[in-house]
């Protein structure tokens, strides 16, 4: 064990079997610090296609890996899109140690199909393990850190919202934005922390990509292990930061905000916001936008009016 900054914290990672993944790279970091690890993982396909199979051992083979290297974890098979998986993990974790303290939603797949080839059962499969297993996940955990006054949440979305071929898995982790400022929101008087990850790192899901320097760069310096430092100061007891967004890799972390160019003033005429699109698309004053109430007070709603 490297030292106990975890410890006695009780850690619920998903998306957490392969070894050289995310989610087995965040969940080894804690618990060599000492925190104990409720390890899912479903064990299916990068794309998340049935006929791809499923290896329902790839959780506890995890888990073991953790043990061996002188942590505690246990393992959950589970899919997170079905609402038991999550209230189960949550049982588990009760049952063996009593408590729930941290979060990371790390599920995840990918999709081969581009816009505008993509059909309806794409974007529905994302948005059951990227949307609602993150909703399920949340709700399960809820009511325990309430209880507790205290809770840690990274929810993991994707660069792949700045823009990108992959519409359903795109659209999907850009959702993960505002359903991670709700979630810091409610949280704040709990001592409940939320915060967004878009990590770049050689994954399960990057190593289907062709052989090119790109991907080599990306094995060589953009490891998962990389990315974990920053999740584990986020889900820190010492850390209070709240409903942001990082994008992290390669050994670099940046701090990623909706931002809005000072307003422009319109009336009833097209010629007018043309006028005002000019500036605004050349402006480079930009105010961040914590929240629909600050979007509101930007375009000119009194601030003691912004509680809606």
């Amino acid at each position: 064990m490297v030292s106990d900054e975890f410890q006695d914290r009780v850690a619920l990672v998903t998306g957490a079997g392969d070894k050289i993944g995310l989610g087995f790279s965040h969940a080894s970091y804690l618990a060599e610090r000492g925190a104990k690890i409720v390890l899912n993982d479903f064990g299916n396909g990068t794309l998340g296609l049935a006929e791809q199979g499923i290896n329902p051992d790839i959780a506890e083979d995890a888990a073991q890996r953790i043990r061996d290297a002188g942590g505690e974890a246990i393992a959950n098979n589970g899919d997170v899109a079905d609402p038991s998986t999550a209230e189960a993990m949550v049982s588990n974790a009760l049952e063996a140690w009593g408590r729930i303290d941290i979060l990371i939603n790390n599920a995840g797949f990918a999709s081969a199909s581009f816009f505008p080839d993509i059909d309806a059962d794409d974007m529905h499969r994302h948005v059951g393990v990227t949307l609602l297993g993150c909703l399920n996940t949340a709700k399960a955990v809820w009511p325990h850190m309430v209880e507790r006054g205290y809770g840690r949440i990274i929810n993991t979305g994707s660069p792949a919202c700045f823009g990108n071929p992959t519409a359903s898995y795109a659209a999907t982790k850009s959702g993960l934005f505002g359903f991670t400022r709700t979630q810091a929101i409610f949280g704040q008087a709990h001592n409940i922390t939320a915060n967004l990850l878009l990590p770049a790192a050689i994954s399960r899901l990057t190593e289907g990509l062709p052989e090119s320097p790109f991907k080599s760069h990306l094995r060589e310096h953009f490891g998962a292990e990389r990315v974990a430092p920053v999740v584990a100061h986020l889900v820190s007891d010492q850390c209070t930061v709240n409903g942001e967004a990082f994008t992290v890799g390669g050994g670099q972390f940046a701090r990623i905000v909706y931002a809005a160019s000072p307003a422009q003033e319109i009336d009833l005429t097209m010629e007018s916001v043309a006028q005002g699109m000019a500036n605004a698309m050349g402006t480079s004053d930009w105010t961040p936008q914590g929240s629909t109430a600050e979007s509101l007070v930007h375009l000119g709603m009194p601030p003691e009016l912004e509680q809606m």
